[in-house]
Order: C-alpha cells, then structure tokens, then sequence
C-alpha cells in the first residue's frame, strides 16, 4: 500500500486529489497538512463534512518530520510557494507531484519574468518532468518529480498536440477563446469572484497576459522547436467548474485539409480524450468531474480556419484527477484507477 501526503488539502485542488484518492484501491491517504487550521489540527469530516464516514484523518500543519513512511507528496499549493517546500523534502520521498507552476518551466527565466519571483530550486527543476500523460507517459513512468499541468495548457497543449506533431502549425496562427468557473481562482475571498459579481456576467481577464500562455508556447519549444503565434483570452463565466477553449488554427494557405484522422490516429489508444462525432461539439456538463477531454468540431469556419473545441474539468483534468493519473504512471498502476 503507498502512502499518501497532501500538503495544501483545503484548497480546491487539494479536496479534489482527495476525493479520489478515497476511492484508490492501492493508496492510503495518511497526512494531510494545511496552514488554514489550528496549531491543533482539525478532523477532515469537520471541515468538509461530505467526508465522514469515509476518511477519518485530521489535517495538521506540515512539519518535515511528518514524512516518515510516506511515500507520494501531492503539493497543491499557490505558485512560488511550492519550491520552497519541495527543495526541503525531496530527498525523503520516493515521488512529488507539484500543482503549482513552480516546475513547468525547464528555463528558469521564463518562469521569473512572467511570475516575478527568483527560482529557489533549479536542482529539482532539471529533474521535473511535465505530466501530461497523453504526451510524455514515457518520461512520467519511473518518475520521481512531476510538474502537473496548468488548467488552461491542458486544454489548449491537448487540442493542438496532433496538428504540432504532423508539422501544421509551423506558419500558422493560433487564437485561443478559453471561458473557465469561478474555482479556477483558488478558495479565497475575492470580491470580484462572490455570487454577485459572477452572476449573469462574463468577465474577460488578462487577454494576451495570462501566466499560462508561455507555458504553452514553452512546451511546443521543447517538444518540436516550434514557434508560433498565440493569441490568448479568458474569460470568466457564472459557473464553478469547466474550461471550454475554442482553438483557432489559422493557415497561410487556403487549401483545406482534413485533419480529422489525424486527431483519431494519435488519441484513438487514449482512454481519457475523447473525440465528438462530426458535427457534434464538447459540452461542459459532459466532462464535469471527470478525467476526460472531449475534443470537437475539427473543421474548419472559412478557408483557412480550423477550429478545434475542447474541454475539461479544470479541477479535474486540468488539476487534480490528472496529478492522480500521473501518480498512476509512475508508479505502474493502471492509469485508469480511481478515475474512471
């Protein structure tokens, strides 16, 4: 039995990993640790009480001696704070999978400039490898530092994978339209996120300044040394969990192409990205609370515009169920435990 540590478990991400870790049959959650309890700890039911009767465990402040017989730290914690904690516990655990974006970017540089804040563990940061499972289960299994994808990139770094991978998108433009819940922003008090600001609006934020587009444009550097140019707008819509991203492919030329048996040929093996029959399109409710990507349209809007639709549970697949898919990997269980 592997046994589990969350550290930052009261947070949206980190109530997520638990929800389906409970249901794991090879895992045993065994600590969990937040600083937003008493110096005493807290039972976990008390706090959340859709746990009772199903873990009975408090939730204490993390103390490095608590690492004692665990196996697997989950960090959910917020960026630039999470390498501060993995630097110190690294050499006393057999796997970390970090939540935050502290370990998605192998330049440091890129990840100062857009979060403003020196890298404290660039040791750790040579050895993380970037958890998307569809794309590097190689490098993920065996693993003993992973870096889970942010939200948005999963959604977009999935849609355009296939095009990257078949050499289309090297001249090509890509605007992306990404609408997301309110729980994308973390369980804190905002006042632009309570009830009566979020209801019946739809708020766009940090067009073309979203931390999250260069990790998307990092991760096809990486992968295929490609360039290309990316327009990026999220927008937040009255509901508390989902990304819908609408991928606009833009090509020099005008002569179509079908790319759809591209998209079939590289995820037909995939058992959590799903593609949507011709002429239907991914729907949100259809992929709440769940591990799956569903992937739509795959056509074009005029001559040479390819629209791709895909969506994902931002806690789920954009978080927390993906970091429990990760985890599966690298220690050789089935990918599929506990999530489907």
């Amino acid at each position: 039995m592997v046994h589990i540590g969350i550290i930052g478990a009261l947070g949206y991400t980190g109530k997520e990993i638990i929800h389906y870790l409970t249901r794991h049959r090879m895992v045993k959650i065994v600590r969990l640790w937040d600083k937003a309890v008493k110096d005493s700890g807290e039972s976990l039911d008390a706090i959340f009480p859709e746990f009772k009767n199903i873990l009975d465990i408090k939730v204490e402040h993390f103390h490095k001696k608590d690492l004692e017989n665990i196996d697997v730290v989950f960090l959910s914690l917020p960026h630039t704070v999470s390498m501060g904690i993995a630097s110190e516990i690294s050499d006393n655990v057999k796997l970390i999978i970090d939540l935050s974006a502290d370990y998605r970017f192998k330049d440091s540089n890129v990840y100062e400039k857009w979060y403003q804040t020196a890298h404290k563990d660039k040791d750790n940061l040579k050895k993380s490898v970037y958890g998307l499972p569809e794309i590097a289960r190689d490098k993920i299994k065996g693993s003993k530092f992973i870096a889970n994808p942010g939200c948005y990139p999963t959604s977009m770094i999935l849609g355009l994978y296939p095009l990257a991978e078949s050499g289309l998108l090297k001249d090509a433009q890509v605007i992306v339209d990404s609408k997301t819940g309110s729980s994308g922003a973390g369980r804190k008090a905002s006042l632009g996120l309570i009830f009566s600001e979020i209801n019946e609006n739809l708020k766009p934020y940090k067009i073309n300044q979203h931390q999250h587009m260069p990790e998307v444009t990092a991760f096809f550097k990486e992968e295929f040394k490609l360039n290309f140019d990316l327009s990026f707008v999220p927008q937040i819509i009255p509901i508390s969990r989902g990304i819908i991203s609408m991928i606009y492919v833009i090509f020099k030329d005008k002569n179509r192409k079908d790319f759809r048996k591209i998209y079939e040929d590289c995820y037909q093996k995939e058992p959590f990205i799903r593609l949507c029959k011709k002429g239907e399109v991914p729907e949100l409710k259809n992929v709440a609370n769940s591990n799956f990507c569903d992937l739509g349209y795959l056509d074009y809007v005029n001559d040479n515009t390819f629209l791709i639709i895909s969506a994902i549970d931002n806690l789920g697949k954009g978080a927390a169920s993906q970091a429990v898919q990760n985890m599966n990997i690298a220690l050789g269980f089935d990918e599929r435990e506990a999530l489907l």
